[in-house]
């Protein structure tokens, strides 16, 4: 009956631990019941622990490799199972471990988990597609806004300030045209060369000494409004009560240029009244940061001490224009005749002629025309005329 039992326990044994070398596997196990429960739970430990689901902790992120973890899990518990026998043999088996954990990693590898099925995670330095495209719908309205600003800074038109190329081409125009004014003119350039966003500048001369001839050059090269003082003249009475509506009339003439000239000629004629007066001073003066403007007044008589004295509140400079003597207008009569290309050209005897048709006045020795170069166009016209009938 003992050897029988001894037999069982040396089978079970040798089933429990295949990787036992045969020598250890024959030696003699004492038939207690207590060694064999321990071989049972031993066993469904072991059998849990291998075929058992996986659970949640089996796939926390980690960057241990699964397979070994679980081999190591599985080694422990043989281990475990070889101390067992060990203890209560009294023998130790110093190859059981190591075959143990080679036969348990070589089954290990050939079985796919279903950790190994599972996706890797990706780093951190890895970018998904959501966030590239992200970036590049932010980019689209910074592209957007560059296009805009680099098309609004092409299509801008230039500032025409004091120096620039128009104004220049304009002061040269003058120096070779404008007759007898030196010194005047030279004021006017030193204003204009002065100028930064707002002037008003006062040109006050009898009449033919070249201030509307000035205006009208200005508008051959730069952005010029010219508005009479007979169509102000003309504006309802409620635009003499409130300047802000006559301020609002004056800038509906101006045009979209960034520099302009806001000429008003024959300003006298609106002088006569001091509200008149009192209006047109507060409304120009109140459109000086609405554009880059320069306000040319042009005034032929002396006024009223009170209009004098609102004007020259707001100007910036005050220009006086002189007389033309003689000698003067016989040069606007010579220019007068190569613009109009008369042919052929006039004599002097005709220069003469035109020269004695006008009125002159007599100071300290010199003769200064009372029109000055008026009428000088319509007298060269009739000269060429009659030049045609002889």
């Amino acid at each position: 009956m003992d050897e029988s039992m001894n037999s069982v326990h040396s089978i079970s044994a040798m089933d429990i631990s295949p990787a036992c070398s045969p020598k250890s596997a024959l030696s003699p196990i004492p038939s207690n019941h207590l060694i064999l429960n321990a071989f049972q739970q031993q066993q469904e430990l072991l059998s849990n622990m291998l075929f058992s689901a996986p659970s949640r902790q089996d796939f926390s992120i980690s960057n241990k490799n699964p397979i070994s973890e679980e081999h190591e899990l599985n080694s422990n518990s043989m281990c475990l199972f070889s101390t067992v026998l060990s203890d209560n043999h009294g023998q130790a088996f110093p190859d059981d471990t190591t075959c143990i954990r080679q036969r348990t990693v070589t089954k290990v590898e050939s079985v796919p988990t279903v950790v190994d099925s599972m996706p890797t995670a990706k780093t951190c330095g890895s970018k998904s597609p959501r966030q590239g495209f992200s970036k590049l719908l932010l980019s689209i309205p910074l592209l957007i806004c560059f296009i805009y600003l680099t098309v609004q800074y092409f299509n801008t038109p230039l500032i025409v300030l004091p120096r620039a190329s128009s104004w220049q081409n304009a002061s040269e125009y003058l120096t070779q045209n404008l007759i007898g004014q030196d010194q005047g003119l030279r004021e006017f350039k030193d204003a204009m060369d002065k100028h930064k966003n707002f002037s008003i500048v006062l040109i006050e001369g009898p009449t033919g000494t070249g201030k509307t001839y000035l205006a009208s050059s200005l508008g051959k090269f730069v952005s010029t409004t010219l508005l009479s003082a007979n169509t102000l003249l003309g504006l309802p009475k409620h635009h003499w009560i409130e300047s802000d509506r006559l301020a609002t009339y004056l800038l509906s003439y101006l045009s979209p240029a960034s520099f302009q000239y806001l000429i008003i000629d024959d300003l006298d004629l609106l002088m006569t009244d001091e509200t008149y007066c009192q209006t047109l001073a507060t409304a120009l003066h109140s459109i000086n940061d609405e554009k880059n403007l320069f306000i040319l007044l042009l005034k032929t008589t002396t006024t009223n001490k009170f209009c004098s004295d609102t004007f020259n509140s707001i100007l910036t400079k005050s220009i006086q224009f002189h007389m033309l003597q003689r000698e003067h207008i016989r040069t606007c009569i010579q220019n007068e005749a190569r613009t109009q290309n008369v042919q052929p050209p006039l004599n002097n005897q005709q220069i003469d002629k035109i020269l004695s048709s006008l009125k002159y006045t007599h100071q300290e020795g010199l003769s200064y025309g009372v029109t000055g170069c008026k009428r000088i166009p319509s007298l060269v016209m009739l000269a060429t005329k009659k030049n045609e009938n002889w």
